[in-house]
């Protein structure tokens, strides 16, 4: 029922009972109350509110739960609704209420707004983007706005103006059929479906085919005409997506594109984290600022922090990273490749692991900014090989005793051949932990200490503590010198990808074995790039890595025994 303005007070029940000269909007087109010359003021009022996307969910849904992550959406959605934007992509996790608000009360509003326009909805499937058109109609219609009669359909409904709004699902039947607002919401069915590289080139193939060349500018109710619009939902599946690949297309040439679409890019994982590790963004799009502080749940209103810790548990680092952070990762990995990772080897049974040396690698960064990168930690032990004394003795030329030489060779990693000579033959690094934190100056002495200190209570003290001596590290250096044995500081050398390459092949013989511990390193070793991208962990990974290589492999020479070490206790 439409609102009785101040100046005419009659009784509610008058009105009710005498017939209704209060009439619904809807009907109401003279906008009179149903009495010439009576006009209702406050319905101006109402249709001028109707240009504000806000007013028009209160109106059309009143029990929607608005979020700090709505108010941005909708801002977002009613730039598009004005003409100021064109180019929209909205990546967040699931259930976060973006269908509700992009695939079905925004389709609403805009041909309300537009109603001599096409609104064009698509998704993974017909029966899912009829019902996005579907909820869609209906608040448009509860929201007081008329149908064409000949043309109230669900796939294909019209308004008197002859606009409205058309659904299908990706690779469906647009052709024939012109629109000034498209939007894709959830193209992929499932894991099967993104990560099959048949159906991303068939989604490609349509959208280059059939989907883009269906968009055409309009003329809106006042006059002014609106270039074609493109929104795009989707919640990450694999990191060749189709978001992905629009985003792509704005790197292709020496500008960022020939021809950019110049994308605004809504990124929201469901728990804030800095801006280094979110889906990297062309230089021609624009990124949509996140307003929280790392470790904060997008919407804790619908999903609290807590129940987000819990899905984060239950399905995986990877998916998890997938789905509710939205930076996927390859499954097989790009320079580290998955089938590489492997869990230590055993050790014989009641024989303690022995590391010589245990090395914790600090990769460190503490400059001020949110955005500037973290400092990665990883601890590595070099597993000392089974010795057995007969066999050192007879490598020596030892004389033996009887009961001495027929004794047995104990343990997995004693050589089983006669003829070796050499336990450090097959030598085995272990990465035993690794962290990953942003600190400033205080916090990184306060957790290298804390750790050094943790790691002591363990019986795992580093005989060496890497730093690199560049950027923030001689600044550490000078303050702990004296504080941590063993400090050294490391002097880079080559490129952040040369040394990632020169680490792989260790790697991929099974010289380099990864405990549970470090299963965050593991996940940016998958995701690691030579173009760059989150590596603070396998920045301090490789470093130790390489030192260790350099000590035992390519600086023992002839020897068969490793170079003795000096440490600083």
């Amino acid at each position: 029922m439409g609102r009785i303005a101040s100046t005419l007070q009659p009784p509610a029940a008058l009105l009710s009972n005498q017939g209704g000269l209060l009439l619904d909007p809807a009907t109401d087109r003279w906008a009179d109350w149903g009495l010439l010359g009576v006009p209702d003021p406050d319905r101006a009022t109402t249709t001028r509110q109707g240009l504000l996307f806000k007013d028009f969910i209160l109106a059309a849904f009143p029990s929607f739960q608005f979020s700090r992550f709505s108010e941005l959406l909708i801002d977002l959605l009613q730039q598009v609704a004005d003409g100021e934007l064109t180019r929209l992509i909205v990546c967040c996790p699931p259930r976060a209420g973006k269908s509700a608000l992009v695939s079905r009360l925004f389709p609403a509003y805009w041909v309300s707004r537009h109603p001599q326009l096409f609104c064009a909805i698509a998704s993974y499937s017909a029966e899912l983007a009829y019902a996005h058109s579907r909820e869609a109609r209906h608040y448009y219609r509860i929201t007081g706005h008329a149908l064409s009669k000949d043309s109230a359909a669900v796939v294909n409904w019209l308004t008197p103006q002859r606009g409205g709004c058309i659904a299908a699902g990706v690779r469906g039947p647009f052709t024939g059929k012109g629109y000034n607002l498209g939007i894709i919401d959830d193209p992929y069915k499932g894991p099967e479906d993104a990560k099959s590289s048949l159906q991303r080139e068939r989604l490609i193939d349509w959208l280059k085919s059939v989907w883009f060349t269906r968009a055409e500018p309009g003329q809106s109710s006042t006059g002014q005409w609106l270039p074609a619009a493109q929104v795009v939902v989707q919640t990450r599946w694999d990191h060749q997506d189709m978001t992905a690949w629009l985003l792509a297309q704005e790197g292709q040439g020496p500008e960022g594109g020939e021809h950019p679409e110049h994308w605004t890019v809504l990124n929201l994982p469901a728990i804030a984290e800095p801006i280094s590790i979110a889906m990297p963004i062309p230089p021609t799009c624009t990124r949509v600022p996140d307003w929280r502080q790392p470790g904060e749940a997008l919407c804790p209103e619908r999903v609290p922090l807590a129940v987000l810790q819990r899905i984060r548990t239950r399905l995986g680092s990877y998916w998890w990273n997938a789905l509710y952070q939205q930076r996927p990762s390859p499954a097989e990995g790009l320079l580290f490749r998955k089938a590489w990772i492997q869990a230590p080897l055993p050790t014989a049974p009641g024989q303690p692991r022995r590391y010589a040396p245990l090395v914790l690698s600090c990769d460190l960064s503490f400059k001020d900014g949110k955005d500037n990168d973290a400092c990665g930690f990883a601890l590595l032990g070099l597993l000392e090989p089974q010795r057995h004394l007969a066999m050192e003795a007879r490598r020596l030329g030892l004389a033996l005793a009887a009961s001495a030489a027929g004794a047995q060779r104990p343990g997995p990693h004693t050589p089983e051949a006669a003829g070796a000579q050499d336990p450090w033959a097959e030598l085995q690094i272990e990465a035993l932990w690794a962290h990953r934190q942003r600190l400033d100056l205080p916090g990184v002495i306060k957790f290298l200490l804390a750790s050094l200190a943790s790691l002591e209570r363990q019986g795992l003290r580093p005989h060496a503590v890497l730093i690199e001596d560049a950027a923030n590290g001689p600044a550490v250096c000078q303050l702990l010198k004296r504080q941590v044995p063993g400090l050294i500081a490391i002097t880079p050398k080559g490129s952040k990808a040369s040394r990632g390459h020169a680490v792989a092949p260790l790697v991929e013989a099974g010289q380099v074995r990864f405990s549970r511990k470090s299963d965050s390193l593991i996940e940016e070793l998958l995701a690691f790039s030579p173009r760059g991208g989150v590596d603070d962990q396998v920045d301090a990974f490789t470093q130790g890595v390489l030192w260790i290589e350099a000590q035992y492999w390519r600086g023992r020479g002839h020897s068969s025994a490793p170079l003795p070490m000096v440490f600083s206790r």
